[in-house]
């Protein structure tokens, strides 16, 4: 009970705090929107009359016309961002062409594309704090470590440690609470106080207490028979689902799987690697959101490259400088934009889905479709004559989203397409691919095996947004596959 109570506490102080913090921020967007209007009103409103010349259709989303100012696009996205309700459509015509690298817009954008804050400003403090409590409360819950549980379970018939009178709701040790204090007072045939609930009803009489009394202090003999004082259940060699210890050890395997992969995310960024306090925090809180994904998603668990998709929401959320509150609570948000993230993509990660229509493989058949609809010869070279397995690099490219191809600023600016592409991330995902391809034709059509595969597991270095111009030129997958992908 104290522990619950703890827990409530500690969370309505964490959602009062996150509300006013956030109230702030937003006080904070309207005063620099207003600089922003006041310094360049005619960039402002030459930009506006231009947001009319976007297409909605994927193949001819790119603006057309003068290279527009940063504090132009700037001023545009802040204008969006503070109307009463959100135009979705909008923001993702803007956010298409990348968003520009300026306070925590691209933050705050990112967070409206993955679904994380609703619509409506004014509702943002409240689904933050709640979100946050909530991300808060399933690291308490679900994160096992039995040898430092203050809960002696079933390990005494008739105490929680101390003796008889705790078990009863006397002044002894507070065994008087959880499922161990129902079984306890129930055993020692009392009915008083938080132990009086339980197994039994809200109370029990004498009879029903000594049934439960008698089976409990069976079950704690048996136990300790074969486990030399331990009950089976919570013995640290037992293989039972309701053991904490079996839990402990099962969850500890899946950290350090975790572990090794965070310990290699980005090597080349300081954020991420090295032994300063803060890149160890840092990976610190990336083992914990992977940890509590594979806790909530015991179907697929924890998969080798899901560190790679989550290191950029964390990195993007931990470095916005003008939200201090969005910063310190870097893990929860990343943990939910996660969520939605690999929402898209998780049965590429599904081994058991890889032949299935939507696991990895039929993905890749697609994306082989899609590149003989723009340039079969190159198509039939590659696959037939060569022999290229588009697997031994297309693999990648899919399930981590090309975050391994590019530099990070690149990812990023890519993933701004990705996330606001009106016919869908995946689509948009399988059309840079065949952008990718396309651009190194020249390279691919001269080349044997080797060639081919050097290529392409190490792309070369190139402009991103002529690649993601390529792209938004070319028509939907959905239209040229006849379904949707």
């Amino acid at each position: 009970m104290d522990y619950a109570k703890n827990l409530l506490s500690k969370a309505k102080e964490l959602a009062a705090t996150t509300a006013a913090e956030v109230q702030n921020r937003v006080a904070q967007l309207d005063i620099q929107a207003a600089a922003a209007r006041a310094t360049s009103p005619s960039a402002s409103s030459r930009d506006a009359s231009q947001a009319g010349s976007v297409s909605a259709n994927a193949g001819t989303t790119m603006t057309t016309g003068a290279v527009q100012s940063v504090e132009s696009r700037v001023a545009r996205f802040q204008a969006e961002l503070r109307g009463s309700t959100i135009n979705i459509h909008n923001l993702k015509r803007l956010a298409f062409h990348g968003i520009p690298d300026h306070g925590n817009l691209r933050a705050t954008v990112w967070k409206l594309l993955l679904g994380y804050l609703p619509l409506c400003p004014e509702e943002w403090p409240k689904e933050l704090a709640k979100r946050r409590t909530q991300y808060h409360i399933f690291c308490d819950e679900l994160i096992v470590d039995p040898s430092k549980d203050s809960d002696p379970g079933p390990c005494s018939p008739t105490s929680g440690g101390a003796g008889g009178s705790a078990a009863a709701g006397g002044p002894g040790e507070p065994g008087g609470s959880g499922a161990s204090a129902s079984t306890s007072a129930a055993a020692a045939g009392g009915g008083v106080g938080v132990g009086g609930e339980g197994a039994n009803g809200a109370g029990g009489g004498g009879g029903g207490a000594e049934r439960s009394g008698s089976s409990t202090v069976a079950l704690w003999d048996a136990g300790r028979q074969a486990s030399g004082g331990v009950p089976v259940v919570d013995h640290p060699l037992s293989l039972s689902k309701q053991s904490k210890w079996n839990t402990f050890f099962t969850d500890t395997e899946t950290m350090v799987q975790v572990e090794r992969d965070v310990m290699r995310t980005h090597p080349d960024m300081h954020f991420f690697t090295g032994d300063s306090p803060e890149a160890e925090q840092h990976r610190e809180d990336l083992k914990r959101a992977l940890f509590m994904y594979a806790k909530l998603n015991p179907g697929l668990r924890y998969i080798q490259g899901m560190n790679e998709l989550i290191a950029p929401l964390y990195y993007l959320f931990r470095t916005d400088a003008t939200d201090p509150a969005g910063a310190r609570y870097a893990e929860a948000d990343a943990f939910w934009c996660f969520m939605e993230l690999i929402s898209d993509f998780r049965d590429h990660f599904c081994a058991q889905l890889d032949n299935a229509q939507t696991g990895i493989r039929a993905t890749i058949r697609r994306l082989m479709l899609v590149l003989q609809y723009h340039d079969k010869p190159l198509w039939y070279h590659m696959e037939i004559v060569q022999k290229v397995d588009p697997q031994f690099y297309a693999f990648r490219w899919l399930t981590l989203l090309l975050s391994q191809e590019f530099s990070f600023p690149d990812v990023l600016r890519i993933w701004d397409t990705i996330l606001s592409d009106p016919a869908g991330r995946m689509d948009c995902l399988l059309r840079i691919c065949v952008a990718m391809i396309l651009n190194v034709k020249a390279t691919l059509r001269a080349g044997d095996f080797t060639v081919i595969m050097k290529t392409l597991q190490r792309y070369p270095p190139v402009d991103v947004n002529v690649l993601l111009q390529r792209a938004a030129e070319m028509p939907p997958c959905a239209t040229i596959l006849g379904t949707s992908v």
